[in-house]
C-alpha cells in the first residue's frame, strides 16, 4: 500500500477524533490511523470496573456533549466506549483501524508515515497520541520470584485473573487507589507502596471539587505557571468516580485492613525492602487535600458565593487525630505475607523517538505553539499541559483540537493543496 492524503491523523481517541470532527466539520478530507480503532486504549487498558473520575458534564467532546440525565455522575467504562463511538460515528469519522504508525519522517516536502500496512504521504500529520503511551514498570520487577504474578495496570481487568492471596500494589495516585478498592470489594488482603501523590476531596462546600477547579481557573493554568517542566508529569490525586465518587484516603485503607508500605526499594529472593517515605507522603496527601479546601474557602469569600458550609462527609479523609502515625515496615517476605500478586500501578511514560523531527525538549517531550511545531505541517494534540491544564483530560481537548484544525486549516489554503483523497 502506498498512498498520499492531504491530512493524516495518528490516534483515534479523544485528541484526534476531536480535531477530526473539526476537519470534518469543514470539509477537509483526512483519515485517522489506529492499531486498535476508536477508543482503543479506553476499551483495551482499562479494568472492568474503571469509571470516570471526572462528571459526565466535563464529557464536553465536540458535537457530542453529554446530555444525559445524571451529569454529576461517573460513566463506567463500557457505557464511555460506546459514547465514543456514537460520536466517531455520528460524524463519520474516517477510521482506519489495525494500522500502526512507526515512523514518521521526511519524503521530500511532505510527510511518510511507515507503517505495518505499508506507506502513507501526507501533507499534514496530526500526532494524537497522547502522552501515556507505554506502561512503566519498575527496574526491581526484574528481582520477585517467578512464582509471583506480575501485571501492569494496563493489562490489568479483575481479582479473578489473579492467584488466591494477597495482592501487592505498587504505586498509590489514582489508578493504584482504585485498583486498591477492586481488591478490597473482592474479599483480598492488599498491601500498598505509597508514593508521593496528593488528595482531593470529591466534593466540598455543595461542589464536586473539578467544578471549583474549573470556577476558579486552575483548569485554565499555563505551562508558564509551572515550577518546572517536569509537573506536567505529576501522578492525579487521588480521586474516584465509582458508585457515584468518594474521596480516596490512605487513612480510610489503613482503617479497613490494607497494609501500607513505602517505596518498594528492592527485591532480594523472597524479601522485600522498603523506603520510609510512608508518613511523610500520607502528610502530603492530607496537606494538598487541606489547601485545596482553603483555597476554595478563599474564593468563596471573594467571589461572594453562598455555599453551605462544609459537611462531615465532605472533610473525611484526613487523620483522626492531629497527632498521629502508621507502623512503617522496612522488609516483608512475600511467603509470610502470602503476597501471590503484584499489580504495577506506577503509571506510563511517553515516547516520540519515532517521529524523525526535532520537535521535542530536553525530555523528549514535543514543544508547540497551540499545538504546531517548528516543522511546518507537523503539529500534536491532546497531550497533557499542551496549551493548558485541561489539555489532556475529556474537559478541556475540544478547544485545543479546534485551534489545531484551524492551523491545518490555513497552512493547507496558504500552501494551495486542493482537496482530495488517495492519489
Amino acid at each position: 500500500m502506498h498512498e498520499h492524503h492531504n491530512v493524516v491523523i495518528v490516534g483515534a481517541g479523544q485528541g484526534g477524533l476531536s480535531v477530526s470532527y473539526y476537519l470534518t466539520k469543514n470539509a477537509v478530507p483526512h483519515i485517522l490511523l489506529d492499531r486498535g480503532g476508536v477508543a482503543h486504549a479506553w476499551k483495551a487498558h482499562r479494568w472492568d470496573s474503571f469509571c470516570l473520575v471526572t462528571p459526565n458534564w466535563s464529557v464536553d467532546l465536540p458535537g457530542l456533549p453529554y446530555s444525559g440525565p445524571d451529569p454529576s455522575g461517573f460513566m463506567p467504562r463500557d457505557e464511555f466506549v460506546a459514547y465514543m463511538q456514537r460520536w466517531a460515528d455520528g460524524f463519520g469519522a474516517p477510521v482506519r483501524a489495525g494500522v500502526e504508525v512507526q515512523r514518521i519522517g521526511p519524503h521530500g516536502n511532505r510527510f511518510e508515515l511507515l507503517t505495518n500496512n505499508g506507506t502513507i504521504t501526507a501533507n499534514a500529520v496530526i500526532v494524537a497520541t497522547a502522552t501515556y503511551q507505554h506502561p512503566r514498570i519498575p527496574k526491581v520487577a526484574s528481582g520477585i520470584p517467578s512464582s509471583i504474578h506480575q501485571v501492569h495496570a494496563e493489562d490489568y481487568k479483575s481479582p479473578e485473573q489473579c492467584p488466591e492471596g494477597a495482592v501487592l500494589i505498587v504505586g498509590s495516585g489514582q489508578t493504584g487507589c482504585q485498583l486498591v478498592e477492586d481488591m478490597l470489594r473482592a474479599g483480598r488482603p492488599v498491601y500498598l507502596c505509597v508514593g508521593r501523590t496528593g488528595r482531593l476531596p470529591r466534593r466540598y462546600r455543595g461542589r464536586d471539587c473539578l467544578e471549583w477547579q474549573r470556577d476558579m481557573g486552575l483548569l485554565d493554568r499555563t505551562p508558564d505557571m509551572l515550577e518546572s517542566p517536569a509537573e506536567r508529569f505529576l501522578g492525579d490525586p487521588h480521586l474516584t468516580g465509582r458508585d457515584g465518587g468518594g474521596t480516596v484516603s490512605l487513612h480510610d485503607y489503613a482503617k479497613r485492613g490494607v497494609h501500607l508500605l513505602g517505596r518498594l526499594e528492592g527485591v532480594d529472593g523472597n524479601t522485600m525492602r522498603f523506603g520510609d517515605n510512608l508518613q511523610d507522603d500520607m502528610r502530603y496527601a492530607d496537606e494538598f487535600s487541606d489547601d485545596l479546601m482553603r483555597r476554595i474557602d478563599d474564593h468563596i469569600a471573594a467571589a461572594q458565593i453562598n455555599a453551605p458550609p462544609p459537611t462531615d462527609a465532605e472533610l473525611a479523609g484526613g487523620p483522626e487525630a492531629a497527632e498521629w502515625s502508621v507502623e512503617t515496615v522496612d522488609k516483608l517476605t512475600f511467603s509470610a505475607a502470602g503476597i501471590r500478586t503484584v499489580i504495577w500501578a506506577t503509571g506510563f511514560t511517553y515516547d516520540f523517538s519515532w517521529i524523525d523531527y526535532p520537535v521535542t525538549d530536553e525530555m523528549g517531550y514535543p514543544v508547540t505553539q497551540d499545538g504546531a511545531t517548528e516543522i511546518d505541517g507537523l503539529y500534536f494534540c491532546g497531550l497533557n499541559w499542551m496549551t493548558k491544564r485541561k489539555s489532556g483530560i475529556l474537559y478541556g481537548v475540544k478547544d485545543d483540537a479546534e485551534n489545531v484544525a484551524r492551523l491545518v486549516q490555513r497552512q493547507l489554503s496558504e500552501d494551495g493543496v486542493v482537496a482530495g483523497g488517495v492519489v
